[in-house]
């Protein structure tokens, strides 16, 4: 008894290839490669009703329809796009459960009507994609590139340009000219964002480059308390410092987060407080603190203390 799937794919298959327009081939090629459609194809079309089954082409000729020169462009364009689709969809699914759980119950701030193209979430879901498109396609050009430099025709070239030669046949060269793709980074909206994914950048950039000296053997004689683990505490000691003296460039709501995890040493205005003086804010105490600390800590005498210590000499 033969199968119903690969009887319509043989029948699909072996019919006679019908002319495509080049809008719709390209849209296809874009959008699933051969073998995606394949899988595809095998454990959803297969299993579909006739009808679908006789409309969709057999493996076989959507191989054939969407063949190209060039599939490494092809991915490209097809990961920056699923990279695009997949985070606008995350971004706007969290819009939702911001709104409908998290807000529950407390006041909603009127939103601002904004156009499509200046979106926050449209610019976020390009800035992503866009990277990695540039990524891969600058990494292609140039690795072709160093590879035609490094070629004996292109001797001439290599003896008139020594510098320029040097420089792309350099096996950095690929990658750091590829890198030049975060400058996109620009076109996300919120400052913050940008700041926080460089610090995360360069702080990945720094340990890569630790563990490649390490694997040379660089910190063979290293003392046996030197290790990764000393990053933690100057981290946090970092992350302190900026929280105190440069909260423009410091995360929001981590700041928030150190200050309900810290109500002894930050401590809000009691329930019962009714004094004269304003009971001062959690962050007007952490700006206090930094001015005190720019003025080194001067001596202040607390009429309040003045009047504890005569008592208790009492």
């Amino acid at each position: 008894m033969s199968d119903p799937s690969s009887t319509t794919s043989s029948s699909s298959g072996s019919s006679r290839p019908r002319n495509i327009d080049p809008v719709l081939r390209n849209a296809l090629r874009y959008t699933v490669s051969a073998k995606e459609y394949k899988l595809l194809h095998q454990y959803l079309i297969s299993r579909a009703p006739r009808p679908v089954q006789k409309r969709t082409p057999a493996p076989k000729r959507y191989e054939d329809v969407v063949k190209s020169t060039d599939e490494y462009f092809a991915a490209a364009i097809r990961a920056s796009a699923r990279i695009w689709i997949g985070t606008f969809t995350a971004l706007k699914l969290w819009e939702v459960v911001q709104e409908k759980v998290l807000m529950r119950g407390k006041p909603v701030p009127p939103k601002v009507k904004t156009p499509l193209w200046k979106s926050s979430n449209v610019r976020l879901a390009s800035s992503l994609s866009l990277i990695m498109l540039f990524h891969r396609l600058l990494f292609r050009f140039l690795t072709r590139l160093r590879t035609s430099l490094l070629a004996s025709n292109a001797e001439s070239f290599r003896k008139r340009n020594p510098r320029i030669s040097k420089t792309l046949t350099s096996r950095l060269a690929p990658a750091v000219g590829a890198s030049c793709a975060g400058f996109w980074l620009g076109l996300i909206p919120a400052a913050q964002l940008r700041v926080t994914i460089a610090i995360y950048v360069m702080s990945r950039a720094l340990e890569f480059s630790y563990n490649g000296l390490e694997e040379k053997g660089w910190f063979k004689s290293r003392p046996w308390w030197f290790g990764s683990w000393m990053l933690m505490p100057l981290s946090c000691g970092q992350l302190l410092h900026a929280f105190v003296y440069d909260r423009d460039c410091f995360p929001a709501s981590y700041g928030n987060f150190i200050l309900e995890k810290s109500p002894e040493y930050i401590q809000k205005k009691p329930p019962g407080y009714e004094g004269k003086v304003p009971w001062p804010g959690t962050y007007e105490i952490v700006d206090s603190l930094a001015e005190i600390s720019k003025l080194r800590w001067p001596y202040v005498q607390s009429t309040n203390l003045t009047r504890l210590k005569r008592y208790g000499r009492r």
